[in-house]
């Protein structure tokens, strides 16, 4: 059985830039439209958070507030002193994104002290941050990036991905797993449902419902979304539409439109501009 995890990350890319590092007040209370997800690492002080349409949420110890997807909000001290903050915008390859960070909670906070085992890295981290010398800009990121991996694994161990579903609990079943892990090896090969069924050792209708069940959504969606992520990450590189069919299994550029149209809501040309 292979081990969950090669599921989820192999081929999976995290990134994160940091746009500030200091001390925010009570007067910064602007909502923010962030066009990614974003990280906020509490250092000292309290600080309220608001989400547009829920209520406030208080963070009253060093703790990391992490929305996964672009999200409106806000971070504002609570106290005269002020937060000692560091904030990220951050991001993961669309693949990840399309197969499991579509799981992920809104929020999540999650205090400093039960990062323990990164201890080290969140020291280089805030140092880099907060240096300004030769390369710190890039190194702090990296290193945030790291960290974003953490607490994406971190968010599936918690069983905060939204439910027993999904590609974690799909990697406890041999027969299911070995399908998911064909897609995101051979998703440009002519994979369809036979061959995946056939692969996995069942037949086309126990396979359908069993993926399903365990994955949240049928394999054909699963391969689709699969095919367009990578499809977006060729076509960001400024590939042509046609090359990028090609290289994500589509027969023809004209079924890759109507395909990438379907899940994206645009075409491939006007997406890449």
């Amino acid at each position: 059985m292979p081990d969950p995890y090669d599921l989820i990350f192999d081929n999976a890319t995290f990134s994160a830039e940091v746009v500030f590092v200091g001390t925010r007040c009570g007067r910064d209370n602007l909502m923010g439209d962030y066009a990614s997800g974003s990280l906020h690492f509490i250092r000292a002080g309290r600080a309220e958070v608001q989400l547009r349409g829920h209520a406030p949420v208080l963070v009253e110890q060093p703790s990391l507030v992490f929305f996964p997807r672009s999200h409106s909000h806000s971070l504002r001290a609570v106290d005269e002193a002020g937060a000692e903050v560091v904030c990220a915008l951050a991001s993961f390859s669309e693949g990840f994104e399309r197969t499991v960070a579509l799981g992920f909670p809104e929020m999540v906070v999650l205090p400093l002290a039960r990062l323990a085992s990164m201890r080290f890295t969140l020291e280089a981290f805030f140092a880099e941050a907060a240096a300004g010398g030769a390369g710190s800009r890039q190194l702090a990121d990296k290193l945030c990036g790291i960290l974003l991996a953490y607490v994406a694994r971190h968010i599936h161990e918690q069983g905060h991905g939204g439910g027993p579903g999904g590609v974690l609990a799909a990697a406890g079943d041999k027969r299911i797993a070995a399908a998911i892990k064909a897609i995101h090896t051979r998703f440009h090969d002519a994979l369809d449902l036979d061959t995946l069924a056939r692969g996995a050792g069942m037949s086309r209708s126990r396979f359908v419902e069993r993926f399903k069940r365990l994955v949240g959504t049928s394999p054909h969606n699963y391969l689709v979304n699969y095919r367009i992520g990578v499809a977006q990450q060729l076509l960001a590189s400024r590939l042509p539409v046609k090359t990028v069919a090609e290289r994500v299994g589509y027969g023809t550029t004209a079924s890759f439109v109507r395909s990438f149209k379907d899940v994206v809501g645009m075409p491939p040309g006007a997406w890449a501009k």
